[in-house]
């Protein structure tokens, strides 16, 4: 079974594909989604879509894991990050992939232990539970590598297979 882990953002959105074979989770692939800053909607949207559709054509998953957003402060932002999340639900509908929708303090705690987690610690976990000694790129990929990891514990049909 496969699952996409999506760490939704605006113009730098994380992904990755984890396989579960049995009780062996390994990466397939993962990485960020990237549009140039500045691009205005909907044309950084339609990037998004885009390399996201191709992604998915290439994987299949069977379930994707989509962090469920948060924010206190900054509302220019929530809002130009909601619009990729949007985006992002439409295209894994339109693919008819399945989702849960883990917070971030529950991927920290999924994958650490501890719902206060930092970067660092999440790095330092998924090396660990995924046997990856070298874990590059962004972290907005990492955090997306953990939501798939934390999704295969949330979906009960992954539990057996």
């Amino acid at each position: 079974m496969k699952i996409l882990g999506i760490d939704p953002g605006s113009h730098r959105l994380g992904y990755s594909v984890l396989q579960k074979d049995k009780s062996v989770i390994r990466v397939l692939t993962y990485g960020t989604i990237e549009v140039p800053s500045g691009t205005k909607s909907p044309v950084n949207l339609i990037a998004i879509r885009r390399q996201l559709d191709a992604i998915l054509d290439e994987y299949h998953p069977d379930l994707a894991s989509v962090e469920e957003l948060f924010f206190a402060k900054n509302r220019t932002t929530a809002a130009r990050v909601y619009e990729a999340r949007g985006v992002v639900l439409l295209t894994l509908g339109e693919h008819n992939i399945p989702l849960v929708e883990p917070t971030a303090s529950q991927i920290k705690k999924g994958v650490t232990g501890s719902g206060t987690a930092d970067k660092k610690d999440i790095k330092a976990a998924l090396k660990l539970l995924l046997g990856m000694e070298n874990l590059t790129g962004h972290d907005d990929s990492w955090d997306a590598i953990a939501s798939a990891y934390v999704g295969f514990a949330m979906s009960s049909s992954f539990r057996n297979k």
